[in-house]
């Protein structure tokens, strides 16, 4: 009985600090003091999730999505590859299909 109910104390705790950290960088997106793409990928294969409610995608490709702002080069022999260097608030798209 008292495992069972520190486990749910603790799961509640994580659940309350994620959604703080979630409206902190909500808030942030809307002063401007963060760089946030509003958008959404329309895939993402390997989806670096933060508990701040932040992701990046760090799928290289050979385009990047068109919602993306900042597309770095990130391999240049034999054939040219991007990754998004941007920074979204929410969740990852679907897995590419390759």
């Amino acid at each position: 009985m008292k495992s069972s109910t520190l486990m749910v104390i603790l799961v509640l705790q994580a659940v309350l600090v994620m959604g703080i950290f979630a409206a902190v960088a909500k808030e942030n997106e809307s002063k401007g003091n963060t760089e946030t793409n509003g958008g959404k990928l329309k895939c993402c294969s390997s989806c670096n999730f933060s508990f701040s409610g932040l992701y990046t995608c760090e799928d290289v490709v050979k385009k990047c999505d068109p919602v993306c702002k900042s597309c770095a080069v990130v391999k240049t022999h034999p054939v040219k590859k991007f990754k998004c260097t941007d920074t979204f608030l929410g969740m990852c798209g679907p897995p590419c299909k390759h």
